[in-house]
C-alpha cells in the first residue's frame, strides 16, 4: 500500500542521520517525496524514533547544510523508511526540484550527486 503524498523520486545521495546527540550516521538517500524518504543504513532505528537529517543540497555544496526533522515510520533490514515532520521542507523541495529538473534533461534514471560520483562526469546516472 502507498503512503505517500506526492510523486516518488529516485535519488542515490549521501546523507547523515542522527537519532540521538551523539549519533550519527552515515546513509543513503535512495527515495524522495514530498512527505517522506526511504534511507539505507545499517542502524537499528526505533520506528516513531525522530531523527534529524542532513541532507547537502548539491546546487548548492558552499553553504550549510540542512537538517531535515522527520519520524521513522518503517523499518527494513536495509534500511528505514522516514516521514517529514513539516510536509514538504524546504531542503527536500529544493533538492525535488533540482532532481527532477537533471531526472527530465537525461532521460530515465536516479539522480546521483556529482559530489557522490566522482567518476562521472554528469549529476546524473541511469540507473
Amino acid at each position: 500500500m502507498e503512503h505517500r503524498w506526492g510523486q516518488r523520486l529516485t535519488v542515490d545521495l549521501a546523507v547523515r542521520v542522527a537519532a540521538r546527540p551523539y549519533n550519527v550516521r552515515a546513509a543513503r538517500l535512495v527515495d524522495l517525496s514530498a512527505s517522506g524518504a526511504y534511507i539505507k543504513l545499517s542502524a537499528d532505528l526505533r520506528p516513531l524514533s525522530r531523527v534529524q537529517i542532513a541532507i547537502a543540497l548539491p546546487h548548492r555544496l558552499t553553504q550549510p547544510t540542512p537538517m531535515v526533522a522527520a519520524y521513522v515510520v518503517r523499518r527494513e533490514k536495509d534500511g528505514v523508511g522516514v516521514e517529514w515532520c513539516e510536509y514538504a521542507p524546504k531542503p527536500v523541495l529544493e533538492l525535488l526540484r533540482h532532481a527532477a529538473a537533471h531526472h527530465r534533461a537525461a532521460g530515465h534514471g536516479r539522480y546521483v550527486a556529482a559530489a557522490d560520483a566522482p567518476d562521472e562526469p554528469k549529476s546524473f546516472v541511469e540507473a
